[in-house]
């Protein structure tokens, strides 16, 4: 972080230590909090995010959905657009051709729907391929069946846009593509009856003029083309109330895709999801309603959060462990029964895969110790598994970047060739290190922070060699371990229920506006810690410094409450939020880090 102050510090328990970098403070916030008339610690938080002008940052806290950038705007929108109700208005067969996480699940979901809100009979068929038997994105071979079974129009959401071998397929057919992607390109774009991408700008002669956000994940980038699919049948620029009302509905999905993908919550990402959760609870999608039920969420004001860790790895989990064409099903079709049942699916299918999750994991923090991959002169992790599930081990990437502070890429290489995902670090791009190690590639896509890959086994050992080079030589030793960054020293005096409630109008909280951290130093444990949660997994205490007290949740440290004995001096790294309950709200703290101070 520029103009950030590292201290080496971190946690006493479970010897894993992080470094606490508290940030100086920036010039600029005290004007933005007086105009905005809110504390000058979100005034620090605005200017930190950039917005240093009383416009922007009036924006930023209440976004409007007039906000949005004009569709006709997003390049190749509106030619797919016009080919798209061209073929509904002319009987022709499409199929979208979705991806099987979150993200593209939604996407194909929200065209979907509009697709049938324009021609209810439409023949419009939904087209997730299989995680382990097809792969991701376009696949030749399925892109050849869809064609022989009367497609003539292949809309593609949340992938294509490096699938040059099957865009000559359909090239070649009597059929058109349209790609819609958000991911990385090559240097080379492929053939396609139009290209839709919020960068295609990047390249250059695709196009003439830059959109105006180029960081919409897959969902958004359908939302977008959805919105000028309606403005193209209603052949104008208001749509009817009929299209009026689906794209509000629509917006919970684009918030499910846009928090999932983990893109930045700035922007119109962030008016996509502040205004499709607020409006989750309301959708008249049974499916979504079922699941929101299934996941307990009812009496929950679903946030970020709750995408993040509850709604959205249910909608993976059928994608990781089986097919993630259930997960459209319960978006799209399913009704009464069905919706229950899928939904209810989800939730075995998301413990199966809880349970994968942790033993490949056990078993790869395991190897790396062994193989001295957490070593100073290993800056990235390279494993490879005959057993492991395909659709796992990219959550285990992130865990294991999470424990080790370091890239991780996990591959399965059961029936000959090894496919994997790959999770980095901030300041670390892993696309960019995967195309310095393309020659030992076959294939490989995704963005900064994740990426997807092929390579023949017996070129895994090389691969290996070359990333963890090229790692050695961008990672300094001091970024391997894990940083927790710190706004600003928060006196107890200071954590009110009116403050908690200023920085709720900063969520939705992600990347690129992560959730506000404080440090509290110089506190004790005020009385005896309770242990909480299911198998007393975590802990309640309560911080007390000059006469305040503030009671805060420590998430894990259930094992260890004898540590937290009453009056031993602490620091804190915590989080503000709302205790909402029986009516009333509170302010409590989030421990995420902690050191204690020496006694006596």
């Amino acid at each position: 972080m520029s103009g950030a102050q590292t201290v080496r510090m971190g946690r006493m328990l479970r010897g894993q230590f992080k470094r606490w970098r508290l940030a100086e403070p920036l010039a600029g916030g005290e004007p933005i909090a007086d105009a905005l008339r809110v504390h000058p610690l979100v005034g620090q938080l605005l200017v930190r995010r950039g917005l240093t002008e009383p416009a922007a940052a009036e924006r930023f806290l209440r976004p409007k959905l007039g906000d949005l950038h004009d569709p006709q705007l997003l390049p190749g929108c509106d030619k797919a657009a016009q080919r798209i109700v061209d073929a509904l208005r002319q009987g022709e067969k499409v199929v979208i051709y979705g991806d099987y996480d979150v993200d593209g699940v939604t996407a194909t979901s929200i065209l979907y729907h509009t697709l049938k809100a324009a021609q209810p009979d439409a023949d419009v068929l939904r087209y997730i391929p299989h995680r382990i038997d097809e792969g991701y994105g376009l696949n030749a071979e399925s892109l050849e069946k869809l064609i022989a079974q009367g497609a003539k129009l292949i809309v593609s959401v949340d992938c294509g846009i490096t699938a040059h071998e099957p865009a000559r397929v359909v090239a070649e057919s009597d059929a058109d593509l349209i790609i819609t992607d958000h991911h990385e390109m090559d240097d080379r774009l492929p053939e396609a009856y139009a290209l839709v991408h919020p960068r295609l700008h990047e390249r250059d002669g695709a196009v003439e003029a830059a959109y105006p956000y180029g960081e919409l994940c897959g969902a958004g980038v359908a939302y977008k083309l959805a919105w000028q699919v309606a403005r193209t049948w209603c052949g104008s620029e208001r749509v009817t109330d009929v299209f009026r009302e689906l794209l509000v509905n629509l917006l919970p999905l684009a918030a499910l895709g846009t928090v999932a993908d983990v893109v930045p919550l700035v922007d119109e990402n962030r008016t996509i999801v502040q205004y499709g959760l607020g409006r989750i609870k309301h959708t008249p999608f049974e499916g979504l309603n079922a699941m929101i039920d299934a996941s307990r969420l009812r009496e929950e004001k679903v946030d970020a959060y709750h995408v993040g860790f509850v709604l959205g790895p249910r909608l993976n989990a059928c994608g990781r462990m089986g097919h993630a064409i259930s997960a459209c099903k319960l978006l799209t079709t399913a009704t009464g029964g069905e919706a229950h049942d899928i939904a209810e699916f989800l939730n075995s299918e998301n413990d199966k895969r809880r349970a994968t999750e942790h033993q490949i994991f056990q078993q790869a923090v395991e190897r790396v110790k062994q193989s001295g991959y957490d070593g100073d002169d290993v800056r990235a992790i390279v494993l490879a598994d005959d057993h492991w599930h395909p659709g796992v081990i990219g959550i285990v990437c992130s865990r294991l970047v999470e424990r080790f502070g370091r890239p991780a890429v996990l591959l399965n290489t059961a029936n000959g060739e090894a496919s994997g995902s790959a999770r980095s670090i901030d300041g670390f791009n892993i696309h960019e290190a995967f195309g310095a190690c393309a020659e030992h590639l076959a294939s490989f896509g995704g963005h900064a922070m994740a990426a997807g890959l092929k390579l023949p086994t017996d070129a895994v050992a090389g691969f290996r060699d070359a990333l963890v080079a090229y790692a050695n030589e961008r990672i300094a030793v001091e970024d391997l371990v894990p940083a927790v960054t710190i706004d600003a020293e928060l006196p107890l005096a200071e954590a009110t229920q009116g403050l908690c409630e200023q920085l709720e109008t900063l969520a939705p909280f992600g990347r690129a506006n992560p959730t506000p951290r404080w440090l509290v130093s110089g506190a004790q444990v005020a009385g005896e810690p309770r242990i909480v949660g299911r198998d007393g997994k975590h802990l309640k205490v309560t911080l007390g410094q000059g006469g305040r007290s503030l009671p805060v949740i420590a998430w894990g440290q259930g094992p260890y409450a004898e540590h937290f004995a009453a009056g031993r001096p602490i620091d804190a790294v915590i989080e503000l939020k709302l205790n909402r309950w029986n009516n009333r709200a509170s302010a409590e703290g989030v421990m995420v880090d902690f050191r204690f101070e020496p006694q006596g």
